[in-house]
């Protein structure tokens, strides 16, 4: 029984594979039917519709999608951006106001000094002042011979004359240029608290000036440059001038004495500056010479009294 089933079965198979064979050879040899061909080209064209219409789809779909997500990506990005911005230029700076304070310095009130080493060191730092500034100026200087004392040779005018130009007597007067200061007319001094017997400084009401008043040392045969009064000042006849000048005329002489007897300085000093406003050297000495001899005359001892003033004005700095 199983066999006859088997063997039906297979003849069953056979038939059906012999029926769809001769079903695929008809078709491709026989001539084409319009309805077979119809629908088998709807079929094609069904299937090629359907195909690109899937693909469309896709493309679609995937370019929407990438443009929303730009268009989202942009969007944030700048939205972040600006409020980013916005924040930072919001934030405000808060000015600092710095005052600033003036100070005012105060001068120092003027005081006079009024130890005597203090006092000279005014006096010279003034004379100094003027050699480095060289003001211009005015200097009259004066020197008189009074009680001449020579016996018989005070009658003879020659000889009068010639001892009191030996001595300096006779008036000066001469004004120096700004800038041509030369430290002779105007000496530059060296004085020392040692060479002073007193020194006296006031300051003016004003307190613009100081009015000092040195008194010098008197001392016998001041030499120029070396004695006290020869440190301030060359506005007299030294022992030595005297003698050349006596013998220069056909004189001849002993022995010569000259005593300083009051030698006073006056002064009245810019208190700020250090400037020469006035000066005043006052010098006063007695002067004695021994075998004074002219000619034929003759006298033992000579007498006379030197007073020398030299006045500085018109100071321009």
């Amino acid at each position: 029984m199983k066999k006859i089933l088997s063997a039906m079965l297979i003849a069953l198979f056979l038939v059906s594979f012999a029926s769809c064979g001769g079903n695929n050879n008809e078709t491709t040899t026989s001539s084409p039917d319009n309805s077979s061909t119809s629908t088998t080209d709807t079929s094609a064209d069904t299937t090629a519709i359907t195909d690109p219409t899937t693909e469309t789809v896709t493309e679609s779909t995937t370019e929407t999608t990438t443009e929303t997500t730009t268009e989202t990506t942009t969007e944030t990005t700048t939205e972040s951006t600006t409020e980013s911005t916005t924040k930072a230029t919001t934030t405000t700076k808060k000015a600092t106001t710095t005052t600033k304070k003036e100070t005012t310095t105060k001068k120092p009130e003027q005081t006079a000094p009024t130890s005597v080493k203090d006092i000279v060191e005014l006096y010279n730092s003034a004379t100094q002042r003027a050699q480095s500034a060289k003001p211009g100026y005015s200097k009259t200087t004066n020197t008189v011979l009074s009680n001449l004392q020579m016996g018989a040779l005070a009658r003879i005018s020659v000889v009068r004359d010639a001892v009191a130009e030996f001595l300096g007597e006779g008036k000066n007067s001469n004004t120096v240029s700004k800038g041509k200061f030369d430290g002779k007319s105007l000496k530059v001094s060296t004085l020392s608290a040692a060479d002073v017997t007193s020194a006296t400084c006031t300051l003016s009401k004003d307190k613009k000036y100081y009015d000092i008043k040195i008194v010098v040392k008197n001392e016998t045969n001041p030499l120029k440059g070396k004695s006290a009064l020869g440190k301030f000042s060359d506005d007299y006849k030294d022992n030595n001038e005297i003698r050349t000048g006596l013998v220069d005329a056909g004189a001849s002489v002993g022995d010569i004495t000259l005593n300083t007897t009051s030698v006073v300085i006056t002064a009245r000093i810019n208190a700020e500056n250090k400037n020469f406003v006035s000066l005043n050297h006052s010098i006063k000495m007695h002067a004695i010479l021994k075998n004074v001899k002219y000619t034929i005359a003759k006298v033992d001892t000579a007498t006379a009294d030197l007073s020398v003033t030299a006045d500085y004005s018109n100071f321009v700095y």
